[in-house]
């Protein structure tokens, strides 16, 4: 191909890009994967730690109240934060 300035010359010395880009990607996936991290891989528990796990861990062993601790003591903390901030506005009311 031939133009104006004879740029066909100058493209047969120095390559196409467009071919050096194919010749750099023709190694590769057309997706790659990411590698693979080889932190935090834990070993599999033994039946025995697991045993003694369940045991000892307290949320595991589910001895506890779920309806106390989930709605009971958050309601009376936010029940005593209402009447801090109504005693605070009130404060406010009479010295201000």
């Amino acid at each position: 191909m031939s133009d104006p300035w004879k740029r066909d010359r100058v493209l047969d010395t120095i390559g196409n890009a467009s071919d050096d880009a194919a010749d750099v990607m023709s190694g590769y996936n057309r997706y790659p994967e990411q590698l693979s991290i080889e932190l935090n891989k834990p070993r599999d528990a033994t039946p025995e730690e697991f045993e003694a796990w369940r045991k000892q861990d307290y949320w595991s062993r589910g001895e506890y109240n779920p309806l106390f601790m989930m709605v009971v003591i958050p309601t009376l903390i936010q029940i005593s934060m209402l009447f801090l901030m109504f005693t605070i506005i009130l404060l406010n009311d009479y010295l201000f």
